[in-house]
């Protein structure tokens, strides 16, 4: 009887983990201000030209071959902090309450994001047993990821991770990152290869999300890949001598002719785009030499459009426009055809509900997310049948420091509305992914019928109004303004004092000086909030 009871044991530990051997891990490489078209990997299989003929990103390119790419992939908005919080929500950003990156209406509100579900929070709810992970940059409005849902985060700084800690390796105290690892690309590949390593030690399921601060400014790169680039762009131009490796912030930078300086920032910019590549590589290599490779869901995609040209599409970083939102994404995995294209529009607020359909969790979801399972197209790519959007995809975007424009692709076609004027734009994105023909005059249904759509979830959601940014914005200028008024009218009362020494009368002439320098800061900033919201200008 003994014997039985022992035998029964083991066949139920034998069974435990080869259903933990089974559930689904996932990474998401998450990059910064990278465009559509600044990799060497094509995001429409037949038009070459859509690859940057300059960059080498030759891990991309074998995570496109074995995986999918996405021709019509789209981030949550084209500045990072808003897109970051959509992703880890799985909404909108007109839902998640965080549309720019200096919020005034979430600040003012103050928008409560530990109340949300997040990815990390929803892996670990599935009660599968699995291990999160974040790693890079973060969201600023959500602070410590281990508040999240993250098991193992890098936040190991004062301030939570953030655009400082690519520039920077403690910015707090501006510590200057390493030569040899521009922009942490290869110590956060050390980071991740380090818990691939003890994942395949435990045999524990895991999601890890590795955020990279490339290709955000400031760039930098190893001088060896840069030497490359330059040599590559100094033998297209038929430059005898070569392009000089100097940057402007080099003491000798006088030295540098300024007809080349622009060639250096193409070669730096190239070369940091391969460093990035090669942290890729060195995680996607581990992730085969531990025998995770298999079971394990790798997604790739950036935050918002790049800065540079992402031609043909029009505009980049912080535009409405198809450079602005429509982002490189290919998706490698279980059952993932090889060199596969998925055309249907997606966005990256898709993943958490994705991840969530993958990992098999029975655990009800939010019934406020925007998100949709993907898992049909993956395993079928074109031929799966999507569910049903509540609407369309919806990007709100009434930033005060920008042009406001609210967009929304429902199908093949893109609405644009300019938030100062009300002017509508509508294009056939599918046939103009340059946006250059308006149809909103010859297609009047059906504009009359996206503004309808758009405007209900707006109102369902709580999308905050432009109106109320400029409002919001505008109070909190003012308040700085007088703030700044009574220090200074408070410092000039203290220097008519006879018994102050020479130190502390420099001491506050200097403060008095930095605060009046900040305050005529904050109404040059009052000046031009005016002034921009009376723009009618599209970029």
């Amino acid at each position: 009887m003994k014997s039985n009871s022992i035998l029964i044991l083991l066949l139920l530990v034998l069974r435990a983990q080869h259903s933990t051997a089974k559930e689904p891990n996932f990474v998401i490489i998450y990059a910064d201000d990278l465009g559509y078209t600044q990799t060497s990997v094509p995001m429409m299989k037949g038009r070459p030209e859509l690859a940057h003929k300059l960059h080498q990103t030759p891990n991309l390119e074998k995570l496109a071959q074995r995986g999918m790419r996405f021709s019509n992939a789209y981030c949550p908005s084209p500045v990072c902090t808003s897109s970051r919080a959509s992703i880890q929500f799985g909404m909108t950003t007109a839902r998640v309450g965080c549309v720019s990156i200096h919020d005034v209406v979430m600040n003012k509100k103050q928008v409560d994001f530990e109340k949300k579900l997040s990815i990390g929070e929803m892996m670990k709810e599935a009660d599968k047993g699995y291990v999160t992970a974040f790693f890079g940059k973060g969201c600023t409005p959500m602070h410590w990821f281990k508040d999240h849902g993250y098991d193992v985060t890098d936040f190991i700084h004062k301030h939570p991770n953030g655009n400082g800690h690519g520039d920077w390796w403690e910015p707090a105290d501006k510590t200057p990152i390493p030569l040899d690892d521009p922009k942490r690309v290869f110590s956060l590949a050390k980071t991740s290869v380090d818990f691939l390593k003890d994942r395949g030690n435990d045999k524990k399921p895991f999601y890890m999300m590795v955020s990279h601060y490339a290709v955000h400014v400031r760039n930098t790169s190893l001088k060896s890949t840069r030497e490359k680039y330059l040599k590559i762009l100094a033998k297209e131009r038929g430059i005898a001598g070569g392009v000089p490796d100097i940057s402007k912030s080099d003491q000798n930078a006088d030295e540098m002719p300024k007809k080349l300086q622009s060639l250096w920032e193409t070669a730096n910019y190239a070369a940091m785009m391969e460093n990035m590549d090669s942290s890729i590589g060195m995680v996607l290599d581990e992730l085969k030499a531990q025998g995770l490779e298999e079971n394990t869901y790798v997604i790739f995609s950036s935050d918002n459009g790049g800065g540079n040209s992402n031609a043909p599409l029009q505009g980049g970083k912080a535009k409405m426009w198809e450079g602005g939102l429509r982002i490189p994404m290919i998706v490698a995995g279980p059952g993932i055809a090889a060199n596969s294209q998925c055309d249907k529009p997606v966005a990256q607020w898709d993943y958490l509900t994705t991840m969530h359909d993958l990992a098999g969790s029975t655990v009800a979801l939010p019934d406020d997310l925007d998100g949709i399972s993907l898992r049909p197209v993956l395993e079928e790519g074109n031929d799966g049948k999507l569910a049903e959007r509540d609407t369309g995809l919806v990007f709100h975007f009434p930033a005060h420091y920008t042009v406001p424009i609210t967009s929304y692709r429902d199908g093949d076609f893109k609405l644009m509305r300019h938030l100062n004027t009300g002017e509508i734009k509508l294009f056939n994105v599918v046939d103009d992914m340059g946006e250059s023909s308006d149809l909103s005059k010859t297609m009047p249904e059906k504009t009359a019928e996206m503004v309808r759509k758009l405007d209900a979830y707006l109102e369902k959601v709580g999308a905050w109004k432009m109106e109320e940014v400029y409002a919001t914005r505008t109070e909190e200028l003012e308040k700085w303004i007088a703030d700044d008024e009574e220090k200074v009218a408070k410092i000039n009362q203290q220097l008519k004092a006879d018994s102050l020494d020479a130190w502390d009368r420099r001491k506050l002439q200097a403060e008095l000086k930095l605060v009046q320098s900040r305050q005529t800061h904050h109404r040059g900033n009052l000046e031009k909030l005016n002034q921009d919201r009376k723009s009618a200008s599209w970029f």
